[in-house]
């Protein structure tokens, strides 16, 4: 069983006009009320704290779900790598702009949304907690470490069995993200090497690090048809 009928990635910042012209910079439309959409997802900015980036579904049947063994409490799931995710039986308050997250165009300058990026220490627990939740494998890997992608038609989680320190990402694809990453710091974005073992002046991969405690990757490639 899904977990919703709707889905948004949740941004806890102080001031979230503030934030929303930092996003709209990056090419997220605003859709009122405080969301912002890339084409794919939508972001819903919240004033004040709270773990950095969470998920919330809409038309959740908490009921249902808790029978089928999720450890639902106060609303809440909490996935074994720490993502929350917050559920609610209301209605959903707009519609996602596709049918399917996976195949959806884009309409931002950083190119086609490709996951919600954790580092995670043991990708079968991981996987094994989102297939419980309904998410079904788009593809699953071992190289360069075991790694894979999991959808729900509504939202991309990417699971990295990695032992790296970092909040989670999204993680966005471009054949011509090299340029984008070269605009992006011309105009004084904070874009550090996505690792230390290459060329630290290589745009083709970059970690976008905002103010406001979210992290993107940004990475040269075309997954137009789905592929990772």
């Amino acid at each position: 069983m899904k977990l919703g009928s709707y889905v948004e990635i949740l941004h806890y910042v102080a001031d979230t006009a503030v934030a929303g012209a930092y996003y709209q910079r990056l090419g997220l439309a605003s859709l009122g009320d405080d969301v912002y959409t890339d084409g794919r997802y939508h972001l819903h900015l919240l004033a004040g704290e709270g773990p950095n980036p969470s998920l919330r579904y809409f038309g959740a049947d908490i009921d249902a779900l808790q029978a089928g063994g999720l450890d639902i409490a106060d609303g809440r799931l909490i996935s074994p790598a720490g993502i929350h995710i917050l559920l609610s039986s209301d209605a959903p308050p707009r519609h996602l702009p596709h049918d399917n997250v996976a195949r959806a165009p884009d309409i931002t300058r950083l190119g086609k949304f490709g996951e919600v990026s954790a580092f995670i220490p043991d990708i079968n627990v991981e996987c094994t907690f989102w297939e419980a939740a309904g998410y079904e494998t788009l593809g699953r890997y071992q190289q360069p470490t075991p790694w894979g992608i999991w959808h729900d038609q509504l939202m991309l989680i990417g699971l990295h069995q990695e032992d790296v320190d970092e909040p989670f990402a999204i993680c966005h694809f471009s054949p011509d993200m090299k340029e984008v990453n070269g605009q992006l710091k011309a105009e004084g974005f904070d874009l550090q090497p996505f690792d230390t073992s290459g060329d630290p002046d290589d745009l083709s991969w970059q970690k976008l690090m905002t103010p406001y405690g979210l992290m993107f990757y940004l990475f040269t490639g075309d997954i137009s048809d789905a592929q990772p």
